[in-house]
């Protein structure tokens, strides 16, 4: 039996790897219970190593942790599991949709595929590191004189298992509630694409040129120092100032060229030998403590031994006991003051019946948390306020707007959205701040108002406004909420059902929740970077993916508790740090440690599971990445280039051109891809088919393509972008109307300056 705010639902998992099994591990850390379906020998994950190592009768940790507190039936028992089941999570569907859904009406089905079920592509094979390469992630990775780098770890499936698992959430009260079964098609291609880029698409359109076409590794980055590696990301300019004054080099503050990020990449030669004489004379944890003082994000390099000693990491319990006997990361949100969760054992491979036996009991499950749940809008009726900023905030936002909740933005008139500084404009220009490419990607479909916070009237707005809303999420530091007197406590004894969403980088409590922490921090800190470089050289960053893998995991962890105020009553306080979600994704490498003492590397674009790696084509700075899947696949390499050797398969693939290589081997069954720049796929033919990049027209940057969802819902939304991101402060007087603040009061506001429609601070204030 199972308990949690989700118990009842029941689910089967069939076939597919980590994207499969890490949705269903979502679902069950939920409640949910899932019974996953094998052959009657175990599932081949069940005989996984990333080492290599002989398991003998052993399940693999990686397997016993995707698995944990499911049950196991063999084949035989599919047909009549899914005739009680509520949902089904697979790779691809036994047969076609239309006839499936004949014979299962009630049932939702959720496939998770490399290209998803419909298009050109579709059933064509893949693997991680071809995604990675057709997504545009990894163009930019690496030096520019070596091949592009793929990010460790298998990234695509672990972010794809969780976009599956919160699409399911979003819309199976809509399905519980109608008795329609729904088809949720995820594209693997779709979620990578969104996980390593940052709105390329709309950036080119608004830019007129793409952000970057430059391969290189961040200065500074990765450094050795006297007792290992530590990391740095220096992003804004102040940032710089300070690390250049950190380092001694006062001669680079008057370069104003190298505030500049990319410049720093190009002239890394010139700047590499200072950063590295001074990071070398130092120990990692010396120049921690230094950077953290001057607020320069930085971390420590964390792999699968050095993570599960980290203070922080301790202090706040982020590692539990597994009972096969291992440690691993705990669930990585927080509801209310409950403790660490205690996981099941994973299942033994079992007959079919006592999993049939107990879903023929009658049950009453309460999923249906949205007050209309029916139309195609699934969240409409639950209100959103939005104190997020950057990226991983209003990431999660965007996907309850997305499904059709009143999102509402709420930035400042001295402060808006960090991420307004990334702009086309100079900042003497007039609405310099509405050109941010990155902000109107990651803000569609919401309202927006710009307020005050730091004035007595201002905080009056925002609780006024917190009183009628369902939830709020912030990504404040930890000490923020309270100095603007927005305190959880506060809030929810003046509105006893509000959700309080808190997605600081390292959590509201420990030895680092007032570190600054960027995606690009939490990725070393969690060993992403440690798995991603090349062999012969130290760690490479991968750069960002962990703002979006924030994001899903917070939407995951609001949609769980607004579950659990319908069954419970009652709002709490979620805590759904960025640290949780990449802790999450990377077990593998804490898992392997924990059973066999062995600490993942980086393997370049290699794998122990697979042949593959990324190859010089034809073009300027043109590269393809392949992998062979199996056997059969390597035998249909021979047939094609004479042989099974890697050095024939360079010298072949740099005779021809990327799209003609492609065409040769998908035509063999062979996974390949080329590796394209971000902004070159918007010409891909399988995501035209499926109409992911969405055309919108902002009031004042004109109209440009969006980024869609990586999920087709049938039940809808048909079109995910429906209105453009806001302007500053454009729903002012219809948001501050609509909570019963009299029009002659909120004409004051604005004339004092409490609510406003432009930025009343430049940049220097900011």
């Amino acid at each position: 039996m199972s308990f949690g705010p989700l118990a009842g639902l029941r689910v089967v998992q069939l076939d597919g790897q980590i994207e499969v099994a890490y949705c269903t591990k979502i679902l069950v850390d939920a409640g949910v219970d899932v019974v996953m379906v094998e052959a009657p020998d175990g599932h081949p994950m069940r005989r996984r190593s990333s080492r290599g190592i002989d398991l003998g009768s052993q399940n693999s940790p990686l397997f016993d942790y995707l698995n944990s507190g499911k049950r196991s039936s063999t084949l035989d028992g599919l047909a009549g599991l899914l005739t009680v089941a509520d949902v089904l999570v697979t790779d691809t569907l036994p047969e076609p949709w239309e006839v499936f859904h004949q014979k299962y009406p009630g049932l939702t089905a959720v496939s998770i595929t490399p290209f998803g079920l419909e298009g050109p592509w579709a059933g064509l094979p893949a693997s991680d590191l071809t995604l990675q390469a057709m997504s545009g992630g990894m163009a930019s990775r690496g030096h520019p004189d070596r091949e592009p780098l793929m990010v460790g770890g298998e990234p695509c499936a672990w972010f794809s298992g969780a976009i599956a698992a919160v699409s399911l959430l979003g819309v199976i009260a809509r399905a519980m509630e109608t008795g329609i079964g729904e088809l949720i098609d995820v594209s693997m291609l779709e979620a990578a694409h969104l996980e390593h880029n940052m709105y390329p698409i709309t950036y080119e359109s608004m830019a007129g040129r793409p952000f970057n076409q430059i391969r290189g590794v961040p200065v500074p980055g990765i450094e050795p120092t006297l007792d290992g590696l530590v990391g740095f990301f220096v992003i804004t300019g102040q940032q710089w100032l300070d690390f250049c004054s950190m380092i001694g080099r006062p001669d680079w503050l008057d370069d104003s060229s190298l505030l500049i990020a990319l410049e720093r990449r190009r002239r890394r030669s010139e700047l590499i030998d200072a950063i590295q004489s001074w990071t070398r004379e130092r120990t990692t944890e010396e120049i921690t403590e230094i950077a953290s003082l001057l607020r320069i994000p930085v971390a420590p390099i964390g792999n699968g031994a050095t993570v599960l000693e980290m203070d922080h990491f301790r202090d706040q319990d982020w590692f539990v006991e597994n009972l096969a006997g291992f440690l691993q990361p705990r669930r990585p949100y927080r509801l209310g003051n409950e403790p660490a969760a205690r996981f099941g054992s994973s299942p033994q491979i079992a007959r079919p019946e006592q999993a049939l036996d107990s879903w023929r009991e009658k049950r009453s499950t309460q999923v249906l948390f949205p007050p209309n749940s029916t139309g195609p809008l699934p969240l409409r009726g639950i209100k959103v306020a939005d104190f997020t900023g950057f990226w991983a905030g209003p990431f999660a936002g965007q996907f309850l707007a997305g499904l059709g909740a009143d999102v509402i933005h709420v930035e400042g008139p001295h402060r808006p959205d960090g991420i307004r500084m990334n702009t086309l404009r100079a900042m003497e220009d007039d609405e310099w701040w509405e050109w941010s490419p990155l902000f109107c990607g990651a803000n569609t479909n919401k309202r927006g108002i710009a307020v005050d916070l730091s004035a007595r009237e201002g905080r009056e707005i925002a609780l006024t406004l917190l009183d009628q809303c369902d939830v709020m999420i912030e990504n404040f530091s930890p000490r923020v909420i309270e100095q603007l007197g927005l305190g959880p406590k506060q809030l929810i004894e003046r509105n006893s059902d509000l959700v309080v969403v808190r997605m600081p980088a390292f959590g509201i409590e420990g030895p680092w929740k007032n570190r600054v922490g960027f995606a690009q921090t939490i990725e070393q800190v969690v060993g992403l970077a440690n798995v991603t470089g090349y062999k012969d050289e130290a760690p490479v960053i991968p750069n960002g993916m962990c703002d979006p893998l924030a994001g899903v995991h917070a939407a995951v962890a609001i949609l769980v508790a607004l579950a659990n105020r319908a069954k419970d009553g009652g709002g709490m306080v979620v805590e759904a740090p960025m640290i949780g979600g990449a802790l999450n994704t990377v077990a593998e490498q804490i898992l392997e440690y924990s059973v066999f003492g062995e600490v993942q590397t980086s393997l370049g674009n290699s794998s122990l599971y697979l042949k593959q790696g990324v190859y010089q084509c034809k073009g300027k700075d043109r590269w393809v990445a392949i992998s062979f899947t199996d056997e059969s696949t390597q035998d249909a390499l021979t047939k094609i280039v004479g042989s099974d050797s890697d050095e024939k398969l360079k010298n072949w693939c740099f005779e021809r051109s990327a799209d003609e290589i492609v065409e040769v081997l998908w035509g063999a069954g062979i996974a390949v891809g080329p590796v394209v720049w971000p902004h070159e796929i918007v010409d891909n033919p399988q995501m035209r088919d499926r109409g992911f990049f969405e055309e919108l027209s902002h009031p004042l940057c004109g109209s440009h393509p969006y980024t869609g969802w990586p999920a087709k819902i049938s039940g809808g939304p048909r079109v995910w972008n429906r209105e453009p991101s806001p302007t500053l402060g454009q729903h002012n007087l219809e948001v501050l109307s609509e909570v019963g603040i009299p029009l002659e009061q909120i004409d004051k506001f604005r004339g004092a300056g409490i609510i406003a429609e432009v930025v009343t601070m430049g940049q220097d204030g900011w």
